[in-house]
């Protein structure tokens, strides 16, 4: 019975993941946003399984479901679709009073590192890619050990939608 139950319960948050994951469907379906925001990206990133082309975005933060597990939810602000969700790895303090997204580069590809939301004093994080380094995902934009160098990042402004 126990076996069941965790069965039915894994296949119904399948079902909504693949929901949300449809493309061509209106975005924001969190049933708590604990954040909405609006950035602009110059470039092109991955973040998480997406690759997102330059151009405008809105994101939410909050929960699925009423459980807490949280997600952030991006859209293409233009057209109004979404374009995926993706599961934060990590959540700390904020640290200044900023809201901004960071891109880290390794060679001439750019990842989202991390998205910090100053006026909830959270910052999130998010899994390292396939095929990043282990250094630059780490580092991100601190100074390695042992060098000079330092790990390219950008940080991008979120605008907090109202």
């Amino acid at each position: 019975m126990n076996r069941l139950r965790k069965l039915i319960v894994l296949a119904s948050v399948l079902v909504t993941f693949l929901g949300l994951a449809a493309t061509g469907t209106k975005a924001q379906n969190l049933r708590i946003t604990e954040f909405a925001g609006k950035f602009s990206l110059p470039f092109t990133a991955q973040w998480g399984a997406m690759t997102l082309p330059p151009g405008n975005y809105n994101l939410y933060y909050g929960d699925l479901t009423a459980s807490g597990f949280r997600i952030v939810e991006i859209s293409d602000e233009d057209q109004g679709i979404r374009r995926g969700v993706v599961i934060p790895s990590g959540r700390n303090d904020a640290k200044g009073e900023e809201t901004f997204l960071v891109c880290v580069f390794e060679g001439n590809r750019a990842y989202v590192h991390s998205l910090q939301m100053a006026a909830m004093g959270q910052s999130i994080g998010f899994a390292r890619p396939h095929g990043v380094s282990v250094e630059a995902w780490i580092m991100a934009g601190n100074k390695a050990h042992n060098t000079k160098a330092r790990l390219a990042e950008t940080r991008i402004p979120v605008v907090p939608l109202k």
